[in-house]
């Protein structure tokens, strides 16, 4: 159902991609600090949902569109790099800017579970720019000649969503268990941006650079 040889590929770069802190790290890391793993685990299956329903929304549409017309997959292929390539200059950037700023204050936390499940929904799927990350990262590892590319793009993006819900609930443990630690998060997150930055760019050299299916 998917191409097996890419998947070495896929997990370095999911790898890659959960290592590197990010507003989600944030949100898991300063919840389970502050007030345990229970919490960094709501907002890692807010997390998650939002992850599923971003495969659902680009298997189900954009997949289906690219499937079709294969001049729409080249356009997007295109734009989506020229996209990581801005993101990949704004981080870098960014993280240049703010690499030795000291006022990087963390959200402050809500008041259950259940508010943070939704919190860590909201953290992704009312950006907009997770969706379109999701659709230019994800096909680039599916393989039209073996099946429907939209099944291939439910595939990869599960693995994906259910990768990143494993590393978040092991964050979620960790950091509850060193709560007695002086972790400078906002540090992590702005050092985080510039090699972010990095990995975006050179997504956008390669998606750049791909051959239209």
């Amino acid at each position: 159902m998917i191409d097996m040889s890419v998947l070495p590929v896929f997990l370095v770069a999911v790898a890659a991609l959960l290592i590197v802190p990010g507003p989600d790290f944030v949100l898991i890391s300063s919840q389970s600090v502050s007030r345990g793993a229970r919490f960094g685990i709501a907002c890692s299956l807010g997390i998650f949902l939002a992850g599923l329903l971003q495969t659902f929304l680009v298997a189900a549409g954009l997949g289906k569109v690219m499937e079709a017309w294969p001049v729409v997959a080249t356009a997007v292929r295109l734009v989506g790099a020229a996209y990581l390539a801005y993101l990949g200059v704004k981080l870098l950037l960014s993280w240049s800017r703010r690499r030795e700023a000291h006022e990087h204050d963390v959200p402050a936390t809500t008041q259950s579970s259940t508010s943070l499940l939704v919190a860590g929904l909201a953290n992704n799927l009312l950006n907009p720019k997770a969706l379109l990350f999701f659709s230019v990262f994800i096909p680039q590892f599916v393989n039209p000649g073996i099946g429907s590319p939209s099944a291939q793009i439910a595939i990869w993006g599960g693995m994906l969503s259910l990768l990143a819900l494993g590393y978040n609930i092991l964050l979620s443990l960790l950091f509850s268990s060193v709560r007695s630690l002086r972790i400078n998060v906002p540090r992590l997150q702005a050092h985080g941006q510039g090699v972010l930055g990095v990995l975006f760019l050179l997504f956008a050299a390669r998606l750049s650079c791909a051959k239209a299916a």
